[in-house]
């Protein structure tokens, strides 16, 4: 509120200093005495405001609808609505205008029910034409921060809308990419040269930085891969599928069968074009469908787990450098056989390193332990149990990409893999066995 100065305080004040013009504002004058409401529209006018004026509350309304001034200057008593009840009415419009209400009444009460009813100033009458003037200043600099605010705020949701606009592009062309990323991925129960195939694949973002493989050379082989490319996102997801195109069968000496020849020249010609230190690891194999031999050259990748029908064991291969450390590094391949109802499984390091808020990552011992303890089930039933134990492990929060492929003999009973729904999330069979809780 502010105080009513007397004439001689305002006697001969200047308003050159003050930064805001009264010429600028429209004012809505709401007076039922037309004697009164003729004098204050001279002043107003003398003062180079634009001014409109009625003698009612309910014309105040219609006029600021229409007009929407700046100012609404209003008279407490009047026939109809009352100057606080216009307050009220006009302080839930969209755009409320800044109020000063107009009273020969200068009780404290009365001061307090007019803010109260949303005045922003009060004005007792008769006044000083200085004090009006004063007044409207100080009702000038309020309502031009408020515009000001407004148009920032315009300008806010503005670009708001085109950044919101320009960032769903952005998820629409991110959705594409991942779709097409996925049909880049081997579909899960697939026989190859009757060799049987289960794969699960969990990205951390939209788009990863895994991809993997199998399929047939010839028809005695087939041959596999699992590449995974340091981080996730959309630059680690460019990067695996330029190294899986140059893995493509088009691409690449597969008819060798020399793994150990793929990887090295696939590292030869590895590239890195941000000098992010961007790497990438590998595990890539052809198998001999008809003997079972395996070979196999490993790039910095976790190591394959066995599995048959008691167990699950960790293999110790020899391993090279990941892609992308050193360009003129000679892989070699390990070879091995896989026989009758025994499985590989190859996987990305998402798996394991998981971390809990408890316990720390999942670790490869306790992954090998879940694998073990659930080994009647079929591989695609196992790589759905383990990703609901990495689901209950990471709180539903994924934290890494996550690639599993299990490659299984030909002699293994393909009439489980053709599996059209898993057994339901609290059976026992699908709940992750977890004997301890230290992390490994």
């Amino acid at each position: 509120m502010s105080l009513i100065m007397t004439s001689s305080a305002t006697h001969g004040m200047s308003t050159a200093a003050v930064p805001f013009r009264l010429d600028t504002l429209s004012v809505l004058l709401v007076e039922d005495t037309k004697s009164e409401r003729d004098f204050i529209v001279k002043l107003l006018q003398n003062m180079g405001m634009d001014v409109t004026s009625c003698a009612s509350g309910e014309e105040a309304i219609e006029l600021y609808q229409s007009q929407m001034p700046d100012i609404v200057i209003s008279d407490w008593r009047m026939p109809g609505l009352t100057g606080p009840q216009l307050c009220q009415r006009l302080k839930k419009t969209q755009i409320p205008p800044y109020i000063i209400l107009l009273t020969a009444n200068n009780q404290a009460k009365h001061m307090v029910e007019g803010i109260e009813s949303g005045a922003d100033d009060f004005l007792t009458k008769p006044f000083i034409p200085s004090i009006l003037k004063v007044r409207l200043l100080a009702a000038a600099r309020i309502v031009k921060m408020q515009q000001h605010l407004t148009d920032k705020n315009i300008a806010l949701n503005t670009a708001l809308s085109k950044e919101q606009a320009y960032l769903a592009q952005v998820q629409k062309d991110l959705d594409s990419a991942a779709r097409l990323q996925g049909s880049l991925l081997p579909t899960s129960s697939k026989l190859i040269n009757q060799w049987s195939l289960a794969a699960r694949f969990q990205p951390a973002q939209d788009l990863a930085g895994d991809i993997f493989q199998c399929f047939s050379i010839d028809d005695s082989h087939l041959g596999f891969y699992l590449l995974d490319v340091t981080g996730h996102g959309i630059a680690a997801s460019m990067q695996s599928f330029t190294l899986a195109q140059r893995l493509s069968c088009k691409s690449c000496h597969w008819d060798s069968l020399d793994p150990a020849l793929i990887v090295t020249e696939l590292n030869a010609d590895f590239e890195d074009p941000e000098n992010a230190g961007r790497f990438a690891t590998l595990i890539l194999g052809i198998a001999n469908t008809d003997s079972g031999q395996v070979r196999m050259t490993i790039a910095g990748h976790p190591q394959p787990i066995l599995l048959d029908n008691d167990s699950a064991t960790m293999m110790s291969l020899d391993s090279g450098l990941p892609l992308g450390i050193d360009n003129q590094f000679q892989y070699q391949y390990n070879s091995f056989f896989l026989s009758s109802n025994q499985h590989l499984m190859l996987y990305s390091d998402g798996l394991y390193e998981c971390q809990h808020p408890n316990f720390g990552q999942f670790g490869q011992q306790r992954l090998v332990k879940t694998c073990s303890d659930a080994h009647q089930l079929s591989p695609e039933d196992l790589l759905h149990h383990l990703s609901h134990a990495l689901e209950l492990w990471q709180q539903n929060s994924p934290q890494d990409d996550i690639s599993m492929m299990i490659i299984s003999t030909a002699n293994l009973d393909t009439s489980e893999m053709d599996i059209a729904q898993y057994p339901a999330e609290n059976e026992m069979t699908i709940q992750p066995i977890f004997q301890d809780s230290s992390p490994t």
